[in-house]
């Protein structure tokens, strides 16, 4: 798998899942790549469903591994989401 082609999968992705949920895609790229750093094996999958994995609940913050910001400002990291959800590390 070419690292320019799961790039551009990334952005195109961002952008639209982005667009659809009035949310900035640079945000939205930034979930799908702390969501496949810290799942590696859903890389080809990605490649393949692409926005699908937002659908099933894959691409969700606390299965990442970057912190993100939260609604009230705070900054969160996965493993706090984690435990807080009651899901295991």
């Amino acid at each position: 798998m070419e690292a320019p082609k799961v790039v551009q999968c990334i952005a195109e992705v961002a952008a639209a899942v982005g667009w659809q949920a009035n949310v900035g895609a640079s945000e939205t790229a930034g979930l799908i790549v702390s969501v496949l750093a810290a799942n590696p094996e859903q890389i080809g999958r990605f490649m393949e469903e692409g926005s699908e994995l937002f659908i099933d609940g894959t691409m969700r913050a606390e299965n990442g591994c970057l912190s993100h910001r939260a609604i009230n400002g705070q900054i969160v990291e996965p493993t706090k989401l984690r435990e807080i959800k009651g899901q295991s590390q």
